[in-house]
């Protein structure tokens, strides 16, 4: 029996007693809702990871693009679902942590009505600016020499990009304006244009544009500079000290998921952030596996909850 053939027979036999070892999980297909329109960095690692899980756990599972309400109507269905592994959720911290903390009574509760699964990603802010500014300083500088008179731009009203530019407004003591667009590229043209003066986004999305020379990359939240961008100094070196923030993606389910379907997502995660080719992916899109058990994703969503918090209610940004 040649090589590829035992592979494929060992891993057909293994199945059984994996959905034994699961209750049967899963006996038909799995969704998994992603709650933003397709062709955006969630669902494209949603996609690779959906079709890691189908390799692995025998079943389909299918990805549903579920966008409106900055997440909260992909949340929302993934809540109100039972809890026997068939719908999950794969999202950011843009359409999950921070949406909730916008409202007085938010429609769920970020850490009580879900359950973690994977902290799958992270990736740091990069601070962008119309060509006119070449560093950090200079954009402060002229932002406190006219108060108010600076905008940026941010892809929607609680995305990080939003609430990232806030935070370094209250740590800058400046004012600036807050215009909000229907998306990411729409944001960057409007920079590049000069419509906008500064914007939060990830290297990934905005470095093309710097190395075409239409917009500047001033700094990078992250506690150390990025190889794909080295010259980039960090936000703490460019004179904010603790101003450390990221982005993450992640995989969560709703309340009461059982522990063992939780164990086995969670070590497929893991594993699919191991593979050679998402490493490279990652690496090319500046962006980090993170992994590790449930209890790290639970540890981070309070902290973002209690951090972002904070800049909401300084910034008095807390709606009805």
């Amino acid at each position: 029996m040649n090589t590829r053939r035992t592979i494929l027979l060992g891993a057909l036999l293994a199945r059984p007693a994996l959905a034994q070892d699961l209750g049967g999980w899963p006996n038909r297909p799995v969704r998994l809702i992603v709650p933003f329109p397709p062709g955006g960095p969630t669902d494209i690692y949603g996609r690779m990871l959906a079709e890691h899980f189908a390799r692995v756990f025998g079943q389909p599972f299918v990805v549903e693009n579920r966008p409106g309400g900055t997440g909260t109507i992909g949340n929302l269905a993934v809540m109100r679902s039972a809890p026997d592994g068939q719908t999950l959720l794969f999202n950011s911290i843009s359409g999950f942590t921070l949406p909730a903390l916008l409202r007085k009574q938010p429609e769920y509760d970020p850490r009580a009505d879900f359950t973690p699964i994977s902290l799958t990603i992270r990736y740091p802010f990069y601070l962008t600016s119309a060509p006119r500014f070449s560093s950090v300083a200079a954009l402060v500088a002229t932002a406190k020499a006219a108060p108010g008179t600076l905008n940026f731009g941010s892809p929607g009203v609680g995305s990080g990009g939003h609430l990232c530019a806030e935070r370094f407004c209250l740590a800058a003591d400046i004012k600036a304006v807050h215009i909000p667009y229907a998306g990411a590229p729409l944001a960057m043209t409007a920079l590049a244009a000069g419509q906008i003066d500064f914007y939060f986004d990830s290297v990934g999305n905005s470095q093309p544009m710097v190395l075409e020379g239409k917009i500047n990359g001033l700094a990078i939240t992250g506690a150390r500079r990025m190889p794909v961008v080295p010259t980039v100094p960090t936000m703490m070196e460019s004179g904010f000290p603790g101003f450390d923030a990221d982005l993450w993606l992640g995989l969560l389910g709703p309340k009461g998921l059982p522990p063992a379907i939780v164990t086995a997502l969670n070590r497929e995660c893991d594993r699919f952030l191991a593979l050679p080719a998402v490493q490279k992916r990652l690496h090319d899109a500046a962006y980090e596996a993170a992994g590790g058990p449930p209890d790290v994703f639970a540890r981070r969503l309070t902290e973002d909850l209690q951090e972002w918090g904070e800049v909401v209610r300084r910034a008095g940004l807390q709606q009805g």
